[in-house]
């Protein structure tokens, strides 16, 4: 089992109120499977994706990555298992603007240390059929190409 969570709950305070994102959630993903986390707004799916990416902890309960209960660890080693087990595609896109698709590509893999990341980034774009617009910054390209 690659991702496991055990009753998690999350909640958030606004103002006066208590919104509770999650409320007891329990799955298992196993590898190779491919899932879909489907809701109506508000309904926790982006508060349920930032714990399993370990962008966040949950209030209560417990999460599972590779076997590891990771939902009690600190912000430096959830950032740690991010940077080398997690991939994220941001709705947002979260790209720098003055960098080039390949360098936005390359850069958290030069954060986590690989010493091929030019040549994985130049295969990654390519793989996506974006081998022509490795130079491009992100205002140059398209909805779909970012």
């Amino acid at each position: 089992m690659i991702i496991k969570t055990i009753n998690i709950h999350k909640k958030f305070h606004l103002g006066d109120s208590v919104v509770h994102a999650l409320n007891d959630v329990s799955i298992e993903i196993n590898k190779g499977e491919m899932v879909a986390v489907k809701g109506t707004s508000g309904s926790g799916k982006t508060t349920l994706m930032n714990i399993i990416g370990c962008l966040d902890r949950p209030d209560s309960g417990k999460y599972f990555l590779k076997g590891e209960d990771v939902s009690g660890l600190s912000k430096d080693k959830l950032a740690e298992i991010r940077n080398r087990h997690i991939g994220f595609v941001f709705q947002s896109f979260n790209l720098i603007p003055r960098m080039s698709s390949l360098e936005n590509v390359e850069l958290p893999l030069l954060y986590s240390g690989a010493s091929d990341s030019k040549k994985r980034a130049e295969e990654s774009l390519a793989s996506v059929g974006l081998a022509n617009r490795m130079a491009h910054e992100p205002n140059k390209l398209s909805g779909g190409e970012r």
